[in-house]
């Protein structure tokens, strides 16, 4: 009963002293937009006015929408965003009087209703009907195409407020983009080659990339030495996005090695907002998630290879993938599938079909910032159809010319793998490690290798390694003003030796200095110690010294 004398109270005093006007702008409250809006000029009859939190123009006080409608005819040519509007008549009739005697113009009306809703004891009332009263109060000004009068409420209304409540929404992610200054010369070319703010009604980004990699390397192997140099890698890619970036698209081509197609995919992410549960799917020739290291890109990794783990690398494949993750407060959990069949280069090479499908999961918890542990498990499935399989490794370095371990079978069925890993960063420490084994079930016979490593790294002087979430893959470190400058050491095994297989098995000891002088550039350098083992090839010790430039944007 109260709140229903307090609605017809707010009924009675809106309905005597409204008229119909013609609002010409409105822009939000702020020094600079007062100052903007009492400097311009307005036609005669016009207000510069302050409503709430908003700073508004308005023409007229009519006692028809006829009348304001004619007037808006008029004044829409030159304000192509002028409406008409409900408004107190008050407000036309005081104002004049009140900037005279230099006093703040006041808003009766709403104190009126502030002391109803004191006088009725609102505070008494359910707290679903409090804010429907509250939220109908607020609304004080309404466009002519709503009722002129304030809106009933009903048991209606309240159910609606409280679903709105419990309906999680989306959040839309706002990105900062870092600005930094030209200090070098190609920054100017480089922001030429990407638009991360959206354009139109797509919200279209895009942006274009390569990397370049320059090795060169001195090693001893057996009795003899030798020097070597290339181009490592030189790529190009251009991706790109859609409606918040929640359609996306990316295409890779190499000039280097043999697999010359690398991410080529489409995809789409988003939300199941009943589970709060984020996706991602993507399709084409992709990254099969396995491992960490085969995961991550070439660019971010602490080395100038990976491990000895990477011989039993899938590497990319034609196929689906999908991500579903859950965040929680301090941690967040992904986990991966797909299913991949031949990758474009093995399409085109006319390579037997060797179908497969594998599975990934990860679990980090992030302490703070820069400081997170993650652990994870994958398999891997491949039926083979009855061809060769050949593992085999160059001794963390490409300028090897003999690959001392290394086995090849016949008439295989079925590859099955199996991957654990660990990650763990503390500021300027970080600790990885991986353990893969490989199942091969052939026709004369099933075989198991295995390869592992663990890996440290200390930064003197700024930075920190990088870890995204998202995606569950190692990511771009970023180096102050004064560059970052990290040490590394990895150890790692690789055993290719099963029944009457005896492919060998090999230990790495790889030493490495890494100069990340800018977010594009990075000068890396590696001493590796590689000792193969009961090997008919050779059995001794391998020393390989090699440096690599590295410029990636």
């Amino acid at each position: 009963m109260r709140l229903s004398l307090l609605f017809i109270f707010a009924i009675s005093v809106y309905g005597l002293e409204t008229c119909y006007s013609v609002q010409l702008l409105s822009r939000d409250t702020s020094g600079q937009n007062f100052e903007s809006l009492s400097k311009s000029e307005y036609p005669k009859g016009c207000k510069l006015m302050e409503i709430e939190k908003s700073l508004t123009v308005r023409c007229g006080c009519f006692e028809s929408f006829i009348a304001s409608k004619q007037e808006l005819s008029k004044l829409q040519s030159a304000y192509t965003k002028a409406a008409v509007v409900t408004t107190y008549k008050y407000r036309f009739e005081e104002l004049l009087k009140k900037e005279e005697s230099g006093q703040k113009e006041e808003l009766p009306l709403k104190t009126q209703v502030e002391q109803t809703i004191q006088t009725v004891e609102l505070q008494e009332l359910p707290p679903a009907v409090q804010n429907v009263a509250l939220q109908k109060f607020e609304e004080i000004e309404y466009p002519v195409q709503s009722i002129a009068l304030a809106p009933k409420i009903g048991a209606a209304d309240v159910e609606q407020v409280a679903k709105k409540k419990k309906k999680k929404k989306k959040k839309k992610k706002v990105k900062y983009i870092k600005k930094r200054d030209g200090d070098y010369f190609y920054d100017k070319y480089l922001q030429k080659l990407k638009s991360q703010k959206g354009s139109r009604d797509l919200d279209y980004k895009y942006k274009f990339g390569a990397q370049f990699s320059y090795d060169a390397a001195y090693i001893y192997e057996a009795d003899h030495s030798y020097w070597d140099r290339d181009w490592r890698r030189i790529r190009v890619y251009h991706k790109g996005s859609f409606f918040d970036e929640d359609l996306f698209y990316e295409a890779e081509y190499s000039f280097t090695g043999d697999n010359k197609y690398k991410d080529i995919f489409i995809g789409y992410k988003d939300l199941i907002e009943p589970l709060d549960l984020s996706y991602r799917i993507k399709y084409g020739n992709i990254k099969i998630p396995f491992s960490l290291e085969s995961y991550s890109s070439s660019k971010y990794i602490t080395f100038m290879e990976r491990a000895l783990t990477d011989s039993f690398a899938t590497g990319r494949k034609m196929g689906g993938e999908i991500v579903f993750s859950k965040e929680f407060e301090e941690s967040r959990l992904n986990i991966f599938a797909s299913a991949f069949s031949n990758s474009i280069d093995e399409q085109m090479n006319e390579e037997a079909n060797r179908p497969g499908y594998s599975m990934r999961w990860t679990y980090a918890y992030k302490f703070a910032k820069n400081h997170l542990f993650s652990v994870g498990s994958a398999l891997m499935y491949q039926d083979m159809k009855n061809t060769e399989i050949k593992f085999n490794q160059a001794s963390e370095s490409e300028f090897i010319r003999e690959k001392y371990v290394s086995v090849k079978i016949q008439d295989v069925d079925i590859v099955r793998k199996k991957n654990i890993e660990v990650l763990y960063i503390n500021n300027k420490y970080s600790l990885q490690s991986e353990y893969v084994k490989t199942y091969v079930d052939a026709l004369k016979d099933s075989y198991a290798f295995q390869a592992y490593y663990l890996q440290g790294s200390y930064f003197i002087i700024g930075s920190s390694r990088k870890y995204k979430l998202s995606s569950s893959t190692l990511a771009q470190i970023k180096p102050n003003k004064d560059g970052a400058l990290e040490l590394a050491l990895r150890y790692s095994h690789i055993d290719l030796n099963d029944k009457d297989e005896r492919g060998g098995a090999q230990t790495d000891y790889n030493y490495g200095i890494n100069w990340y002088i800018n977010d594009e550039l990075k000068l890396m350098f590696n001493y590796v110690v590689a000792e193969p083992k009961g090997t008919d090839e050779y059995d001794g010790r391998l020393q390989i010294v090699e440096a690599r430039a590295l410029f990636a944007f």
